[in-house]
């Protein structure tokens, strides 16, 4: 379980932070047009290498029906870039520089950690590590989210996703 509970209203919302490129992003502003998926990482974790392609099929799925994917590195923006052109991500990745803001105000203990936010700021959805059950459950609430019919995010024959991967 993520330290922030389903229901909290997500820190930072108006915290402005920069991609890799350097251009500025709210999750605020995000939030104006519709749920925001949020995911914490390390490049170093492992789980966070397995979970950051997941996060990109959902932002394939569900990004043109109004789902705004955001990544938070605690990384260099070299190694952000690095990072998004080695596991093939086309959202945006903010860096939050060394002091971790982002992840402080979320209090997380672990990478990844992802929350699925509503655009009045409320948590609807939240996981830490890699656990594929949790990343199917995290893909039936985007669906509910818009009124969607679930369908899996990792199904049972693909064998090269693990079940679980330790962070």
């Amino acid at each position: 379980m993520a330290p922030l509970d389903t229901g909290a209203l997500a820190p930072a919302l108006d915290a402005e932070i920069s991609d890799a490129e350097g251009r500025p992003h709210r999750i605020s502003a995000a939030l104006q047009r519709g749920p925001v998926l949020l995911g914490i990482y390390k490049s170093s974790c492992a789980a966070s290498k397995t979970m950051f392609p997941i996060l990109e099929r959902l932002h394939q799925r569900y990004g043109p029906v109004g789902l705004t994917v955001l990544g938070v590195a605690q990384d260099s923006a070299n190694i952000t870039r690095s990072f998004a052109r080695r596991y093939g991500i086309t959202f945006p990745l903010l860096v939050e520089g060394e002091a971790y803001p982002i992840s402080r105000l979320f209090d997380i203990f672990a990478t990844p950690t992802v929350y699925l936010i509503r655009p009045d700021g409320r948590i609807v959805f939240s996981a830490m590590g890699f656990f594929r059950e949790q990343v199917n459950q995290l893909g039936e609430a985007i669906a509910a989210e818009f009124g969607l019919p679930p369908e899996p995010v990792v199904r049972d024959e693909e064998r090269d996703i693990p079940f679980f991967v330790p962070g």
